[in-house]
């Protein structure tokens, strides 16, 4: 008997610590009735609420009748296999707070297991919510951001890959406008004026130009479709630019049937006179050639004449939209009387540059032109190289001895 009395005690005692505890508890405790009325709450309740247990009853809201609602609304069931049950729900403070509530719903079992209370423990987490919604505000403006990030990318990199595009084609477009400015002008005037804007003429004190003239060019086009005779022409004077590049002289221009050439210009060297001259037999050599084939055509020939002088030049670059290297001075005047007193087909040259390549090739005196005021102009006729130098028997192309002296000049 004893011993059941100190159980009791016990109990008792126990019960009473447990509704000091709760009592006392910072959370909001209620005790509800199997329907969901507040039967008791403690005093977090009004902490929580903001209203007495009183003042709630009184209150006519939703959050009255919210615990009615979810025991109603909830099978029972769940409470006879579930030992709880957690809900969030938003209630109002008498200031207009909003806060919100996390309730944890616990029903309490007599011994045939039927609910006959509820016990509800409720925590305020409405800072844990605004936390939530902030991180989860900024995961979708992180989101947007990210989106947004991924356009500009895209749109970046369709500008790199459109300015690439341009890169090349500006490349391609400037390797295509060297090109023509190298065909246009020497290859190192095109430097000086890719580095410096412009090319500043030069005096030279020994050149040797080249002044080759189809004499009939305007009758022949008068005879054969302009079209065709510039055609004709063209494949020729290819042919001559590839013959002056070999002996590194210098094309100048074409103006009708007049084919000039310049050697020692735009660099200097001594051996111009000899690279004239061993250019001017190739290429009456062609011409002689290409007569022949006109005649089997029953096509008028070429009548031409190649004039050779050697002197003082000035050469530079002029223009501005369409650029042309030339050459002034009396030395141009003089190649161009020399052409014009030889006889057809011959290849004439003056004193001067007869001086520079005599021991190297055969000439022939023709005599002396009056040019006034007590100068006169010496001419010869060229006919081949030397024998000793002459590779073949007309004595147009030179031999390895000849190359070899050439190349010590």
């Amino acid at each position: 008997m004893q011993d059941t009395t100190k159980i009791a005690n016990d109990k008792l005692q126990e019960l009473e610590l447990l509704a000091s505890i709760a009592r006392s508890a910072d959370n909001s405790i209620l005790i509800l009735s199997e329907t969901g009325d507040i039967q008791w709450a403690n005093k977090g309740f009004s902490h929580l609420y903001g209203y007495t247990m009183d003042e709630y009853k009184k209150k006519k809201s939703d959050d009255s009748s919210s615990f009615i609602k979810v025991i109603r609304d909830t099978d029972r069931n769940f409470f006879k296999k579930n030992s709880s049950f957690c809900f969030l729900r938003i209630i109002t403070t008498p200031n207009g707070q909003k806060k919100w509530i996390q309730s944890t719903l616990t029903p309490v079992k007599n011994h045939n297991d039927n609910v006959e209370r509820f016990i509800v423990i409720e925590f305020d987490i409405t800072q844990q919510k605004e936390v939530e919604e902030e991180l989860k505000q900024r995961w979708e403006n992180t989101q947007t951001l990210t989106e947004h990030l991924e356009s500009v990318k895209d749109y970046v990199e369709e500008q790199i890959a459109a300015l690439n595009e341009q890169k090349k084609a500006l490349e391609i477009a400037k390797e295509r406008s060297e090109e023509v400015l190298n065909k246009v002008i020497p290859y190192e005037v095109a430097i000086q004026l890719k580095k410096k804007g412009y090319a500043a003429p030069r005096h030279y004190k020994k050149v040797t130009l080249l002044h080759l003239n189809i004499r009939n060019f305007f009758k022949l086009s008068e005879l054969i479709p302009i079209e065709e005779l510039v055609t004709q022409l063209h494949e020729s004077l290819v042919k001559f630019d590839t013959i002056l590049e070999k002996h590194f002289v210098e094309k100048i221009k074409t103006v009708g049937g007049i084919y000039l050439g310049a050697g020692g210009v735009p660099l200097r060297n001594k051996s111009n006179p000899i690279d004239v001259v061993l250019a001017a037999l190739e290429i009456d050599e062609k011409l002689k050639r290409i007569n022949t084939r006109r005649i089997k055509l029953n096509l008028p020939i070429f009548e031409y004449a190649i004039g050779i002088h050697t002197g003082k030049v000035i050469a530079g670059v002029v223009g501005k939209n369409k650029l042309s290297y030339d050459v002034w001075g009396d030395t141009v005047t003089l190649a161009h009387a020399i052409e014009g007193l030889c006889d057809q087909g011959s290849i004439c040259l003056s004193e001067s540059t007869l001086l520079e390549i005599e021991n190297y090739f055969k000439c022939t005196e023709k005599g002396a032109v009056s040019l006034g005021a007590n100068d006169e102009l010496k001419l010869y006729e060229l006919n081949g190289i030397v024998d000793e130098y002459a590779k073949d028997a007309k004595g147009i192309h030179p031999n390895s001895k000849f190359m070899h002296l050439l190349s010590k000049l």
